[in-house]
């Protein structure tokens, strides 16, 4: 005979122990007299174990200590993944990347903390590009004559000065020497200037507009 456990009546909750074993069986309480059923010994560890496990559900979590004003803030704004761009001081705008010092969008100099200067110009005109050029067309031109007279004075001088000319008093191969050298040097000097304004600036400065 298997021995009696400890009942528990679900009307009064007292305790008391049956001589017999009465699991699973009604019986009558001692103390009220309001009979019930005694749960069998399975259905009691389930019950206990439900009623262990709501206990621990009911235990309320260990507290978050306080935090001091001194702490760091995990958090202050609430972001959690932030791309990490460089951006303007000024205008915020990113920046075309992270050695960039001019800004794009509003011309903002991060090293001199100053604003570029935004001028308004004024295109160039065909009567405009046309001046412009006009001095070295004209040097083209001369050089291109001056081109010619060093031929003429290769060829022709000879005849001119044979006979009795005033030209026959001044020698004759220094004459025609000093003027190569001279033609030399102006075509020198002309082509320099064409050079310049054909090649290296073929265009004139912008009007400024204030």
């Amino acid at each position: 005979m298997a021995a009696s456990a400890v009942v528990t009546c679900p009307e009064c909750e007292k305790k008391f122990k049956p001589k017999t074993d009465v699991q699973g069986k009604k019986i009558k309480c001692p103390f009220c007299t309001k009979p019930f059923v005694v749960p069998a010994a399975a259905e009691a560890k389930d019950t206990k174990s439900t009623s262990v496990k709501a206990a621990d559900a009911k235990v309320d979590p260990q507290p978050q200590p306080v935090r001091s004003e001194y702490d760091a803030d995990p958090d202050p704004y609430g972001v959690k993944n932030v791309e990490l761009v460089p951006r303007c001081p000024n205008c915020t705008h990113e920046m075309e990347n992270e050695h960039a010092i001019i800004c794009l969008e509003c011309g903002y100099n991060t090293l001199t903390r100053q604003w570029g200067k935004t001028e308004k110009t004024i295109g160039i005109s065909l009567q405009q590009h046309l001046k412009y050029l006009g001095p070295a067309l004209g040097s083209a031109f001369f050089s291109f004559v001056f081109l010619i007279g060093m031929l003429i004075n290769a060829i022709y001088v000879p005849y001119w000065v044979a006979g009795d000319t005033w030209i026959v008093m001044f020698d004759t191969e220094a004459l025609r020497m000093w003027s190569t050298i001279i033609l030399l040097g102006v075509i020198w000097g002309a082509g320099i200037f064409c050079f310049k304004k054909f090649i290296e600036k073929p265009k004139p400065d912008e009007v400024v507009v204030e």
